[in-house]
């Protein structure tokens, strides 16, 4: 019992963003991005979301999409 050996497999706990976006979020080509929130919202103001912090996120309006990693402002113009 005494003096047994075992391993232990330390995973680390999430933190939350930003995350490596990479492995995270397809890449969709800022074009075909602009394409998308200029049909939604008429402009072109959206960021990815492993850009963005939450304090950047206050005050200005916004949906996710978290299928692609996209942050779609709902104003032409952050705050």
């Amino acid at each position: 019992m005494f003096g047994e050996e075992f391993e232990i497999e330390w995973i680390p706990e999430d933190t939350g963003a930003p995350y490596e976006v990479d492995d995270v979020f397809p890449e969709i080509p800022a074009h075909t991005v602009d394409k998308m929130c200029k049909a939604k919202f008429g402009h072109t103001n959206w960021a990815r979301m492993g850009q963005m912090t939450p304090e950047e996120l206050i005050g200005n309006p916004c949906e996710f999409d978290y299928e692609n990693g996209i942050i779609y402002f709902k104003n032409a113009h952050s705050v």
